[in-house]
């Protein structure tokens, strides 16, 4: 018996030292695996899309009314309260800096800041350095003149005459693209043209007969005509419709994503309706829901 029951015991050595070598083996292949991919549609903490982890640094123009102005020492308009808006839709935390208009594209081309909330003229020229939201307004220009001047009463009639436009604005864009090859038809041609960092000085130029006429978008420029009806007068559509959005780092998707999916809630929810006609007097309900960059 006991002769048996050592055999036994020895094949039973024999077996769990078999038994150990192969777990052991078993051990080595399975820590020398890489792990298995996880399907990331399956995980319960995929980001939403549009979402953004970090702070938005955002430039916002200084003096451009009713988009962008100061009152009583605080930043308000249109633009504004849209983006108080967009930032609650999307819990975005953001950092914002007030400066003119000129700084803000080149700011966000040297990366100083991630986008802008100011209403931004879309065009070709443009878009090849930044990505436009959808659009958040229309901007098309009109000419503006003093009241009473019967010696401008359309295009045909800016030959010779001083006209204000805004610095690196879409207006100076709109004066070379429509008004110069317009007259070069008639073998005309401006006279001066002057720009201005804010169209507040512009106005008083044209007040003071500095200028002969100033371009500016309509919602600017019903506005100061409410309020000053009997100094100012407005004029004819000058150039095609044009389409003002957020402008965002070239190629810079998160942040484009984000802003244009909070842009797309408040636009549903109607509050893009009613801030329009809060600040702008007007509302555009057949504003596109993406940019229409212009082919010229």
């Amino acid at each position: 018996m006991s002769i048996h029951i050592g055999k036994i015991f020895q094949r039973k050595s024999v077996l769990t030292w078999i038994i150990l070598l192969i777990t052991s083996c078993l051990i080595v292949v399975s820590c020398g695996k890489a792990p298995e991919a996880t399907n990331s549609s399956a995980s319960a903490s995929s980001p939403v899309a549009g979402d953004v982890k970090s702070e938005i640094t955002v430039a916002t123009e200084d003096d451009y009314p009713p988009f962008d102005f100061l009152m009583a020492g605080k930043h308000v308009g249109y633009n504004q309260e849209l983006l108080d808006f967009v930032a609650k839709e999307k819990s975005l935390k953001i950092k914002q800096e007030v400066l003119p208009f000129q700084g803000i594209l080149a700011g966000i081309a040297s990366n100083k800041y991630m986008a802008t909330n100011s209403a931004v003229g879309i065009t070709a020229k443009r878009a090849e350095v930044v990505d436009f939201t959808m659009p958040t307004t229309e901007l098309t220009n009109f000419f503006l003149k003093r009241k009473g001047d019967t010696s401008i009463k359309g295009l045909k009639d800016f030959a010779g005459k001083t006209i204000a436009v805004q610095q690196g604005g879409i207006t100076a864009a709109v004066l070379e693209s429509s008004v110069k090859p317009e007259l070069a038809k008639t073998g005309t041609k401006v006279g001066d043209v002057k720009q201005y960092g804010a169209f507040a000085e512009a106005y008083q130029d044209l007040l003071n007969k500095r200028v002969d006429l100033v371009l500016n978008n309509i919602i600017a420029l019903k506005r100061l005509v409410s309020e000053k009806p009997d100094l100012y007068e407005i004029g004819e559509q000058i150039g095609p419709k044009v389409y003002a959005a957020w402008a965002v780092k070239k190629g810079n998707k998160e942040t484009l994503d984000a802003l244009n999916d909070g842009l797309a809630r408040v636009k549903a929810s109607g509050d893009m309706k009613k801030l329009q006609e809060k600040w702008l007097k007007i509302s555009f309900s057949d504003l596109p829901n993406k940019p229409i960059i212009p082919s010229t």
